[in-house]
């Protein structure tokens, strides 16, 4: 897309590669926040001045953005009118059996972090955290949560699967639980279990409308307030911590689960899902530790870590699960 030579023995220069996914992640996130996909779901094919028109956007910077989303093939552009093209339909709007716009509206607002990331770098953190961010913009709090819902939605089954109960287990504490997909499809599960979600209020603003959706009211209870200070209660058969610890340092993440483990009865399991760092450098890993330090300052845990923050809070033994994603299990029993 993004070509500065065509000179055979420097094509494919990798600078050309890293402007071009710049500008094809700047088209693709735009094009969300502008309304294009939506507007051309719901109201079908648009010449340019119609599309224009419809998300209030002048008609070079819409043709701009809505070209590249074309030449990727998000869009279509035939006989002068633009629409959704094959991939917009199978992973954006109403019609997609997985919406993944909140993923695009979300990427739109990790542009504004990223961007003062090497200020990040200098200071040693970032100059607010993501918490503090959505404090002045609630949008993009709700962005992410909705983000973190669909995305959960690929993956839960196989989680609920692989997810060692204990024997007997009647009580599931579930920190930062958020949309609750986790605590639901346990609880469907294992009919003999109750789950309580520990989340910040705005992160459980829609969860009990769901739960209640579910036929799970009576099974489900929410409990607004932080996971990182206080008691968390006792006679808990399991806790999970779901993509938490990332968020975290490693102060805080050796107090929760030292909270945790006096939370749980003898026998219980703490169990960590998380994006375990390897002892190689993996890819995915070191960008995804990356945006959370950029995000909140704070990165990925390798096994060895997690685990003595397990067997520090007095667990007897620590086991990792491998899941069908780049997340993993780490289960300590009492």
């Amino acid at each position: 897309m993004f070509k500065t030579t065509t000179d055979a023995g420097l094509a494919g220069n990798p600078i050309d590669e890293v402007i071009g996914s710049t500008i094809r992640y700047a088209a693709l996130t735009s094009a969300a926040k502008l309304g294009i996909f939506a507007t051309l779901e719901q109201d079908g094919p648009m010449t340019l001045d119609e599309l224009a028109t419809a998300i209030g956007a002048g008609t070079d910077g819409t043709r701009a953005v809505a070209d590249v989303a074309a030449v990727l093939g998000w869009l279509t552009l035939e006989d002068g009118r633009y629409r959704n093209g094959p991939l917009a339909e199978r992973w954006l709007g109403k019609n997609a059996e997985y919406d993944f716009t909140p993923a695009l509206l979300w990427a739109y607002e990790l542009t504004n972090v990223m961007w003062e990331l090497p200020q990040a770098v200098r200071d040693g953190k970032p100059t607010q955290s993501l918490w503090e961010r959505w404090a002045d913009n609630p949008e993009a709090g709700r962005d992410f949560s909705a983000y973190m819902r669909v995305k959960s939605r690929l993956t839960v089954e196989a989680i609920v699967d692989a997810v060692p109960l204990p024997e007997g287990a009647r009580r599931l504490l579930d920190l930062g639980g958020s949309h609750g997909l986790h605590s639901m499809a346990m609880c469907r599960r294992h009919p003999e279990l109750s789950a309580t979600i520990l989340d910040l209020p705005e992160a459980l603003a829609d969860t009990g409308a769901a739960i209640t959706e579910a036929g799970l009211g009576d099974r489900i209870g929410l409990q607004r307030g932080s996971f990182l200070s206080g008691d968390l209660g006792t006679g808990y058969d399991v806790v999970f911590l779901f993509e938490i610890v990332h968020n975290h340092t490693d102060e805080e993440n050796r107090d929760l689960i030292a909270r945790a483990a006096k939370a749980l009865r003898p026998g219980g399991r703490i169990v960590v899902l998380e994006d375990v760092r390897g002892e190689q450098l993996d890819e995915h890993n070191a960008a995804f530790s990356l945006a959370m330090y950029a995000c909140s300052g704070d990165r990925t845990y390798s096994l060895p870590e997690i685990s003595g923050w397990l067997t520090g809070a007095g667990l007897k033994t620590v086991e990792r699960i491998a899941l069908p994603s780049s997340v993993s299990l780490v289960v300590g029993t009492k």
